[in-house]
């Protein structure tokens, strides 16, 4: 089985493959993971999903902070608050996300996976069937292969896969260097009339602030100028105040696409979709993280079963039906700027 791509879904398939004895196994990641990763909240049932993996002891060690849910300025100027408090797997986690990722994609190399650490130079796609991927000078010839490289989705696209999108936004955020615990053990999400401010801190005296908009009311508002997002930002009434006395990060201001959309088949002849390659959910969801754990380990559990891999098509298909109604009621509940186009775009988008 190859497995193109590093990150969380390619790791914990990785990871399911080696516990349930299928191999051999190799890893193609391009990453050194030195650069920073947004994507940081795990709901609580997440917790289950590492222990299925074997890496609960290791996430432990790790010391991530202890999220026990959220405070929002949504729908009203009344604060709102949500909490973990019945959830039978505990509290989730605000992680560090680059060891986070590093410490699956370790496990999976130490539980007998072969690492290639390169870019992807080309793959050779027959019709609904990839013959062969090219890396540096070698070729790479499976039985099966898992496309997890994300939103990139480079294997089903060679096989002429579309994807169907119904959301197109961007987040624009920073690191911040926080001397003591500003934000303390939830997240933080506040309404805009263009968009949504999102906040929390991270292990290693650090926060993350984001801020969600549309593309084109991104650079219509100046909003990619780091000046123009800071300033944007000091005029909230939740975030701010929480961020006041932190600093920011340099050359740590980043843009990163987040539309929503599902791939047309997350499936074909020899290759399996997962991860954001095979679906992508708002940030507002904190489910991305949680999806590609699970469908790393579902697609890595259908390997070799017609039947099972039949199985996770309708999986993926109706995971994201769920995600769409949620993001609608979410987004049906800020009901304060129904006029401006951030929210009237939402409230038309399908369910």
């Amino acid at each position: 089985v190859a497995i193109i791509g590093g990150g969380a879904a390619g790791s914990a398939a990785a990871l399911t493959l080696l516990r349930a004895g299928v191999g051999p196994v190799c890893i193609v990641e391009k990453s050194d993971f030195s650069e920073p990763r947004i994507g940081e909240t795990i709901p609580p049932d997440a917790n289950h999903l590492l222990y299925q993996l074997g890496v609960k002891s290791a996430f432990a060690a790790q010391q991530h902070l202890p999220c026990y849910g959220s405070h929002s300025l949504w729908g009203s100027r009344q604060l709102g608050h949500n909490d973990f408090l019945t959830s039978p797997f505990g509290h989730g986690w605000h992680l560090d996300r680059v060891r986070f990722d590093k410490m699956l994609l370790d496990h999976a190399v130490a539980g007998g996976a072969t690492l290639i650490a390169s870019k992807v130079n080309a793959i050779e796609a027959d019709d609904d069937c990839i013959t062969c991927v090219r890396v540096s000078r070698d070729s790479i010839k499976a039985r099966w292969y898992l496309d997890a490289t994300g939103r990139a989705a480079i294997l089903s696209r060679a096989c002429g896969v579309a994807r169907l999108f119904d959301d197109r936004q961007t987040v624009i955020w920073m690191r911040f260097r926080v001397a003591d615990r500003l934000l303390g053990n939830a997240t933080w999400l506040e309404a805009v009339p263009y968009g949504w401010w999102y906040g929390a801190e991270l292990p290693g005296n650090e926060a993350i602030v984001a801020l969600g908009t549309d593309p084109q009311l991104a650079k219509s508002g100046g909003l990619y100028n780091m000046r123009a997002w800071a300033a944007a930002l000091s005029g909230t009434d939740l975030v701010a105040p929480q961020i006041a006395r932190a600093q920011m990060i340099p050359n740590s201001f980043r843009v990163t696409a987040s539309h929503s959309y599902v791939t047309k088949k997350a499936i074909g002849a020899n290759w399996i979709a997962i991860g954001d390659a095979a679906s992508s959910f708002d940030p507002l969801s904190s489910a991305g993280i949680y999806k590609a754990l699970s469908t790393g380990r579902r697609a890595a559990n259908a390997v070799g079963s017609t039947t099972t891999v039949e199985a996770y098509q309708t999986y993926v298909e109706e995971s994201y039906s769920d995600y769409l109604r949620m993001k609608a009621k979410l987004y049906a509940a800020e009901d304060r700027w129904n006029d401006h186009p951030f929210w009237q775009k939402r409230l038309r988008q399908r369910v």
